[in-house]
């Protein structure tokens, strides 16, 4: 545990009581990421949209023009009625001016802005504002959490620039754990003061019985009666593919009456290796809300075996939907899931074999890790989240 951190602590920031203070918040968000959106686009519209409800946040949004028109309609309400101001340029020609000028700054879209608030990994350069940026892990700079490839070099390259630009410039860094909050500051170390950890949470409807459409979407998929496993997070070196493959026929041998269902896309090299396997395995691909909701809650356990995490949202998702987790016992994993859920290795198969054998076994056990997920899914909402975060922002003033 990053103990030196400031602001790392699980309360809410002391001294909250009457020093609220009413800011105008300009939120630079990525639009096309909010919709169908999992992971950071999850995050940054759950984020924006609770610290909009607060009545002490004046919120405008700045984003690409081209996005707005085509993604708003299409999640209407709040994001309809948000006020708006609008790059210049399309979002990667404005990004780069702004790296490479620093203009045009903040106040040009809004002069009364208090905060320019980066809702994912960004840099918009700030006059008498003050910058905070969100920044959900340190996962480039790692030697192990992806695949060494040319993309991952580009990638890397990318990030090292951005956070080194960010380190010179941000006010306050929110990050989603704190095993981020010790990788970033590991990297990273003259950010270490001014990084504020504030957890992702779980999106209100996913504690929501399962509706209609997620029902006719398992009829759908064949899965109305049909024993599985979900895999939420696709198949990915950084999710841990190359271990879902070789222990899955593995656990088959063990119980051939399971299909592993794997929801998301998922790289062509492990897709291709999956259906190799045969039709005990479902690529489901990406699926609504409505759907996975379904999907969390009417599968025998969640598997989510991934290498490397900065917070793991399907974890909590599938938790708020009363589902059994096995998860690895790395990264932010044993922060995020508590005592809810049964973790083992990341490099060892068979210790996932034997964790996903072990509930499936034991009736009793399974029932207890769903009840136990249920009550610690309840501790992460977004209200709270953006309750918190709005107190990290009021102590840069």
């Amino acid at each position: 545990m990053l103990e030196t951190l400031p602001g790392c602590g699980t309360d809410m920031p002391e001294g909250r009581a009457g020093s609220q203070k009413h800011l105008n918040l300009l939120a630079y968000v990525h639009l096309r990421n909010i919709h169908g959106s999992t992971g950071a686009g999850r995050v940054a519209r759950q984020m924006t949209e609770h610290l909009a409800m607060r009545t002490d946040i004046n919120l405008h949004v700045l984003a690409d023009a081209a996005d707005h028109r085509r993604v708003v309609p299409l999640v209407d309400r709040p994001w309809s009625e948000f006020s708006y101001h609008f790059l210049e340029a399309e979002t990667s020609r404005q990004q780069a001016k702004w790296f490479l000028l620093d203009r045009p700054r903040a106040e040009r879209y809004w002069a009364e802005a208090d905060i320019l608030y980066c809702t994912a990994e960004s840099y918009v350069p700030v006059k008498t504002a003050k910058l905070a940026v969100t920044l959900h892990d340190a996962a480039y700079l790692e030697e192990n959490a992806h695949s060494r490839n040319v993309s991952f070099q580009r990638q890397k390259l990318k990030w090292r620039l951005l956070y080194g630009k960010l380190a010179r410039s941000a006010d306050m860094f929110h990050t989603v754990s704190h095993f981020s909050a010790e990788r970033l500051a590991y990297f990273y170390p003259q950010i270490k003061d001014r990084l504020r950890v504030v957890h992702n949470a779980v999106a209100p409807h996913f504690f929501q019985p399962v509706m209609p459409p997620g029902v006719s979407y398992l009829e759908s998929a064949g899965l109305s009666d049909e024993p599985f496993i979900l895999v939420p997070g696709g198949l990915h070196y950084r999710k841990n593919a190359d271990l879902i493959l070789e222990a899955w026929p593995l656990l088959r041998q063990l119980r051939p009456e399971l299909t592993l269902a794997i929801v998301n896309h998922s790289d062509p090299i492990y897709r291709d290796k999956a259906r190799s396997l045969g039709s005990s395995i479902r690529l489901l691909g990406f699926v609504p809300d409505h759907a996975l909701r379904a999907l969390y809650s009417a599968a025998q356990l969640v598997w989510f075996p991934s290498r490397y995490e900065g917070f793991g949202l399907p974890v909590i998702e599938a938790m708020a939907c009363s589902a059994a987790v096995v998860a690895s016992d790395s990264s932010s994993l044993p922060e995020i899931t508590g005592e809810a859920a049964l973790l083992a290795s990341p490099t060892n198969p068979s210790d996932h074999v034997d964790a996903i054998d072990a509930i499936l076994s034991k009736a009793p056990f399974r029932d207890d890790l769903r009840a136990r997920g249920k009550a610690r899914a309840a501790n992460f909402t977004w209200t709270n989240s953006a309750a918190k975060l709005k107190g990290y922002f009021d102590q840069l003033f």
